[in-house]
């Protein structure tokens, strides 16, 4: 008899149902458990493990393990496994297709329908991923569902709703949180309103919260551990295991204990139920806020639900009912089972469609990414450049391209000339490994075909790892980090590569990243950092560990250490006076807008970060003002001034390869967090020009304040801050619709916006009268006005929320914020 095949593939677990006859059931996919971890092994003799086994293996063979995959799809980064790259579409096919082969083998035949959910506020770049990963499952047919739709659907099944009927599902699982508002029809249901979401935050960062306890009941231990002994990865390990269980006890207890057992100290750590929930309590109140922006897009009042449905693992949490319930004063309904809802509603909507048509392909063992080049880094650990992934949702017929071993020569570039066809089947144009928005046809209604879904991946990082997670770097897997962008994908030896020799700088250090912190209302100042002749713009390195400030008159690049806030090497800049700083999303690479008042030289010059060394100049038309970088890391859009244009590179070769043309004088260039819009304050028009970065083109023009001048583009909200340099004001835009929702006045002459890391505050540099200005983000009003030392021009947030800096050109420093409090 036919049935269908329900798959939710998670962050930290694979669920997996089957429906017939009306009825619905688990596939058990665990050792222990219905669920499965969504965790890949490579063995050093290339064996490939899935599920609880390769979970297993974390504690024993760390640096072979993979777990946390889907946070990282449609970044085109490899993860490193033993010191090979593997593209994260092809680790998470392989997961994919060991549910299917667990099915298969549980049932004895073929579903003849596969529904697979992902989460609803992905757009087209994520969901072009997704469809590589069923392509190397070898999975061709199937249809797509969000999983907030699922998770209705079964609802539904438990408990009958009435037509018209409007529910609202709070999906926390374990790396993202989604919110959507679902209303019953005569047919099933519809999605009501904007779906919202925060894209980095989950369980596993509960367990980072519960790991940063651990070590600060511990006195800092973990910091100060070895990296380079063997024993402590295995500890380590281990002891993120045992916080993650702890973690899980305190939804059915009122109190845990953490065994620590590192080398040379063994203690235990006692955690109560209240002291977790004072840990979460910052993150989950985002939630709700998520939730309360979904509402208000469809135009829904609380008290019009019937009940919030609580999926997702960590949904288990008493703590998230409780303060569901009293922001929304309805019921939250969560299941028994919150882990298995998604799977088992995708497996009751495929026995509503029409037959798909399941068709599954063979599939070449796992294979690994290129072109790569692996290089110990300075701390040891494994690292790698690689090409864009292939694109194709056809089932790759031939590896997805041949990684460079020792003894090997390095792989050449994948892929024909730009604009020339494909070499194969799977393999991707060099124009699309390039550009990965190009071609991605806008998508579909949910389910339909294959992958389609809603807006971007929205979101800054939301609560993250400790110190400890050096260990992840040290072990070979690539961390991304939440910057102005995504990791760069530079070729090794590019024209845009810095030539190497002895470092100028300290190397930049592995990034060790604590939970954000929680901005408030009325940050303070806490001194200044003395730093020279006009310190014109001041950004932060991802890992929060660097500041890079352009000091113009000087012609030099200061770098300070934010540890001990003093600055540990000035670099001099050939090309001209530096006027301002945008780093790739890895820290890599600096790009420094170079131009005098004189207007001899325009040009943006590439850093290397690691040597202080600069490599290619680019010549620009006019005056480069504040650059952005694509989120796949292989675009730098940069703004010239006076000859309105937004140039375009190619960071690998440093070529520009296109012009886009804006409205007068542009500013300032931000992009949105899927890489789809590019937001552009045009000083001379009064309008902020929005450009499609697929086309390359101005789609839309926002009219406001007199003389805009720097935009922020908020990390998980739809919202743009826009600084009006002479009308004194900031505008909030709204990205759904491209209108001004409000215009805050604030103090004379605002030049430059930045969002606070946890997205509660702007803070905007005023430079007329050396103020800095702190705007709300829920009512868009000024909670506080700070002085600051003489004529601030720009102010950088720490990626843990914790601190601020603004650069006070004619003063000659850094005035240093707490964004605590």
């Amino acid at each position: 008899m036919s049935h269908s095949l329900g798959i939710d593939l998670g962050t930290t677990f694979v669920a997996a149902a089957v429906a017939e006859d009306g009825h619905a059931e688990m596939v058990p996919l665990g050792d222990a458990s219905v669920v499965a971890h969504a965790a890949v092994h490579v063995g050093e003799s290339g064996s490939v493990t899935t599920g609880d086994a390769a979970a297993r293996r974390a504690v024993s063979d760390p640096d072979r393990v993979a777990h946390d995959l889907k946070r990282r799809l449609g970044d085109p980064t490899p993860v490193v496994l033993g010191g090979v790259p593997f593209l994260v579409t092809t680790l998470l096919g392989t997961v994919l297709r060991g549910v299917l082969d667990r099915v298969v083998e549980a049932s004895g035949r073929e579903p003849d329908t596969v529904v697979l959910t992902h989460p609803a506020n992905w757009g087209p770049l994520r969901c072009r991923a997704f469809a590589d990963v069923a392509a190397a499952a070898g999975l061709t047919r199937y249809s797509t569902v969000t999983e907030p739709e699922a998770a209705a659907a079964y609802h539904g099944t438990t408990r009958h709703l009435e037509t018209g009927e409007v529910v609202a599902v709070y999906d926390l699982g374990g790396g993202t949180f989604d919110a959507t508002v679902l209303r019953r029809t005569a047919d099933g249901t519809e999605v009501v309103g904007a779906p919202d979401g925060i894209e980095r935050l989950g369980g596993s960062d509960f367990d980072d919260a519960v790991l940063a306890h651990v070590d600060a009941v511990a006195g800092g231990l973990l910091h100060r551990l070895d990296l380079g002994d063997a024993r402590t990865a295995v500890a380590l390990a281990r002891l993120r295991q045992d916080c993650t269980a702890a973690k899980e006890a305190l939804s059915f207890d009122t109190e845990a204990t953490v065994p620590v057992f590192l080398p040379g100290r063994q203690l235990e750590v006692r955690l109560t139920r209240e002291e977790f929930e004072a840990l979460i309590r910052v993150p989950v109140e985002s939630t709700l806020h998520a939730l309360g922006r979904t509402l208000r897009t469809a135009a829904v009042a609380p008290g019009d639900l019937s009940a919030v449905l609580l999926v997702g693992g960590s949904s288990q949490i008493p703590l998230i009912a409780e303060m569901v319930s009293q922001e929304f004063g309805c019921p939250a309904v969560v299941d028994a089972h919150p882990k298995h809802a998604v799977a088992l509603g995708a497996a009751v909507l495929g026995r509503r469609r029409a037959r798909t048509g399941l068709t599954r392909v063979p599939v070449p063992r796992l294979q690994e990414a290129a072109p790569a080049t692996v290089a110990a880094t300075a701390t040891g650990a494994a690292t790698a450049t690689v090409a864009a992934p292939p694109t194709s949702t056809e089932p790759p017929s031939r590896p997805v391209a041949a990684a460079s071993r020792a003894g090997s020569p390095p792989a050449g570039p994948a892929g024909p000339p730009p604009g020339s066809p494909s070499s194969g089947p799977g393999a991707p144009s060099s124009s699309a490994a390039a550009h990965p928005t190009a071609g991605v046809p806008a998508p579909g209604p949910p389910g339909e075909g294959t992958p389609g879904g809603a807006d971007g991946p929205k979101g800054p990082p939301a609560l993250l790892a400790v110190a400890v997670l050096l260990l992840v770097a040290l072990l070979g897997v690539t961390v991304l980090l939440t910057g102005r962008g995504s990791p760069s994908g530079q070729d090794d030896g590019s024209a845009a590569a810095a030539p190497p020799s002895a470092a100028a700088v300290p190397a930049p250090e592995v990034p060790a990243i604590a939970p954000v912190a929680a901005s408030v209302p009325v940050p303070s100042t806490t001194g200044t950092i003395p730093i020279g002749e006009t310190p014109g713009y001041v950004v932060a390195s991802p890992d929060g560990r660097r500041l890079y400030v352009a000091q113009r008159a000087a012609g030099t690049v200061s770098v300070v250490d934010t540890a001990v806030d003093q600055v540990v090497a000035t670099i001099d800049v050939p090309s001209g006076p530096p006027q301002y700083v945008t780093l790739s999303p890895d820290g890599t690479r600096a790009y420094v807008s170079v131009w005098d008042d004189d207007r001899t030289v325009a040009a943006v010059s590439v850093l290397d970060t690691s040597t202080g060394e600069f490599g290619a100049t680019v010549p620009m038309r006019s005056r480069p003002y504040v650059s952005a970088v694509s989120p796949d890391g292989t675009r730098l859009y940069v703004p010239n001034h006076d000859s309105d244009v937004l140039s375009v590179l190619d960071t690998r070769t440093a070529a520009l390869v296109a012009e886009i043309e804006v409205p007068p004088n542009p500013h300032w260039v931000e992009l949105t967090p899927d890489g789809t819009r590019a937001y552009v304050a045009d000083h001379d028009s009064n309008v902020v020009a929005v450009v499609d970065t697929a086309t390359d083109a101005v789609v839309d023009e926002v009219p406001v304040g007199t003389s805009p001048h720097s935009v922020a583009v908020h990390r998980s909200r739809p919202l743009v801050a826009n600084v009006n340099y002479d009308a004194a004001s900031v505008s909030v835009i709204d990205t759904d619709s491209n209108e001004v929702l409000a215009t805050v006045p604030v103090g004379e002459g605002p030049q430059d916006v930045t969002w606070s890391a946890d997205g509660r505050f702007a803070y905007v540099t005023n430079v007329r009268d050396s103020t800095l200005s702190v705007l709300s983000a829920e009512d868009f009003t000024v909670t506080a006005t700070l002085p600051t030392g003489t004529s601030p021009t720009s102010v950088t947030v720490l990626p843990d929320g914790r601190k601020g800096y603004v650069s006070d050109l004619d003063s000659g420093t850094l005035t240093v914020l707490d964004l605590t409090g």
